[in-house]
């Protein structure tokens, strides 16, 4: 005991005393098993993710293929309307070349026109 108190902590700052095997083994097993919890929560929640994913794309189809049939009703209903409207029209055809009798009748331009313009008008 002849060492004084300076001499003593010095000895102990110059050597510190070893870990114990037992806390360093204690730290490396709880990190091992904090890692492994993290890496199940983080599996656990892309799993849980994936399945709601696959419950939007399941959706998503079903709603695809009635819109996608819904398309299919009305192209077929558009093809139909020139027909349709074929047979309501009423009045002159628009695609038929109407003779007009003009002889004697106010004109202008020259008599033998490639086109002629009839106007039927009343003033009252």
């Amino acid at each position: 005991m002849g060492r004084s108190k300076k001499q003593r902590r010095e000895a102990r700052e110059s050597n510190p005393a070893p870990p114990s095997q037992a806390g360093s083994m204690a730290g490396g097993q709880s990190l091992a098993i904090a890692t492994l919890v993290g890496v199940v929560a983080v599996l656990g929640l892309s799993f849980a993710s994936w399945r709601q994913i696959d419950g939007f794309n399941d959706k998503l189809d079903g709603r695809l293929e009635k819109i996608e049939s819904r398309i299919g009703q009305l192209a077929s209903k558009v093809d139909k309307l020139p027909a349709q409207a074929q047979q309501r029209r009423r009045g002159p055809d628009p695609n038929k070349v109407y003779r007009v009798k003009t002889a004697g009748a106010p004109s202008k331009g020259p008599a033998d026109a490639p086109v002629t313009i009839a106007e039927f008008s009343d003033f009252q």
